[in-house]
């Protein structure tokens, strides 16, 4: 957006008009340029291709300036019982003087190295079984997925812009957002959906960086409001607030999208929340809990959630989760579900059935300890009996 200038040098009215006409142009130009290497830095793209010659791979990737994230689902495409596997593995890494090196959530190896750009991600996947095994995959939206934009937002602003020791809140927003035309009736549902799952009720607006300004002029009216009267200077009170998302799942019919909202506003630590949006594609239904599972199945579920968290974090299975922490013996199935290629994981939050030091707690479950539970006629339903 261009900022509102005033030209008060003594020239005709002829030239003023010339010399103001060049300075849009120049302007534009520059805005244009500055647009177009962005867009380069800051994209989603959903990529499918093979590693070697017989393991399809699909992977949704966020570039976000030198920062990457997101994940890759690989499977075997021949007879070949050495390849006789199909997973999803969650990813994260950074890009040096144009290549990217992606490491396996939670590892410190590269899983994946190469040149990446919005159309197409060519590499080496570095297996631990079969070692280095080429790959190259282009960006493809086929029936049943839906692309995405990227919309990004940084800013501070002090507490008192006359002091120089003031506090200052900080506000940082990566929004994904389906790019779609005017006529796509389930692509302005998922919009509203996304809207809600990332702003909060009634906030949605057809121009998503106005909803991105307007969300960050209301951070900081509220941060203002909140500290009035309070001392100007004090690290205690900066305030800081990120709002992220991420695709966990885009085939199928089946969107799963991730939202992470991190706050701060003093006091000990900031207080960190994941949630999810699973939507089907074919008429923009935002899927439930009870859209997924028959009815009667919670306390098998229960059992199964469990039997999970006991194998995940290696309890003895002679001592009670009370005994090991946890503020429960069994684990509900709550509401907070996402689904992946592999199973349908369930997040629980930090406080929700453990203490703050625990963090957050996901529980995947894979298909074949669920597929009896799901709802025949379900979107799930096709994934998991695959």
């Amino acid at each position: 957006m261009l900022n509102e200038f005033q030209i008060d040098i003594k020239l005709p009215n002829s030239m003023k008009t010339n010399l103001l006409l060049s300075l849009l142009v120049v302007l534009y130009s520059f805005s244009v340029t500055a647009q177009y290497k962005e867009k380069s830095q800051i994209y989603y793209s959903r990529y499918e291709g093979l590693a070697d010659s017989n393991i399809k791979v699909t992977a949704n990737i966020v570039r976000l300036f030198n920062n990457i994230s997101g994940n890759y689902h690989y499977q075997q495409t021949s007879e070949i019982d050495t390849l006789n596997f199909n997973n999803t593995i969650t990813t994260t890494g950074d890009v040096v003087d144009e290549i990217v090196n992606l490491k396996e959530y939670g590892h410190g190896e590269n899983a994946l190295s190469g040149t990446i750009n919005p159309n197409s991600f060519i590499g080496m996947w570095y297996s631990p079984i079969y070692g280095e095994i080429p790959f190259s995959l282009i960006e493809n939206y086929p029936k049943g997925t839906m692309p995405f934009d990227v919309l990004y937002l940084h800013s501070e602003n002090k507490l008192n812009h006359d002091s120089t020791n003031a506090p200052v809140a900080e506000i940082e927003l990566t929004l994904i957002y389906p790019i779609t035309n005017s006529n796509n009736i389930v692509g302005d549902t998922i919009k509203h959906i996304i809207a809600n799952g990332f702003f909060g009720t009634n906030f949605y607006d057809k121009n998503p960086d106005s909803m991105l300004v307007h969300f960050e002029n209301e951070y900081y009216t509220n941060y203002k409001d909140q500290n009035a009267g309070r001392p100007n200077n004090g690290a205690s009170f900066n305030w800081q607030k990120i709002v992220n998302m991420s695709v966990v799942h885009n085939s199928d019919y089946l969107l799963c999208i991730e939202y992470l909202v991190y706050a701060y506003t003093g006091g000990a630590h900031g207080m960190t929340k994941i949630s999810y949006n699973n939507v089907n594609l074919r008429n923009g239904q935002l899927l439930t809990y009870e859209d997924i599972f028959k009815a009667g199945t919670k306390d098998t579920l229960s059992k199964i959630l469990t039997k999970q968290l006991y194998h995940d974090k290696k309890i003895p299975s002679n001592i009670a989760l009370t005994e090991a922490g946890y503020f429960v013996d069994n684990i509900e199935p709550n509401h907070n579900f996402f689904v992946t290629n592999d199973g349908i994981g369930f997040l629980y939050n930090s406080y929700e059935i453990a203490p703050y030091s625990t963090g957050q707690t996901t529980l995947l479950i894979g298909y074949n300890a669920i597929e009896n539970l799901i709802i025949e006629d379900s979107p799930i339903f096709k994934i998991s009996n695959r």
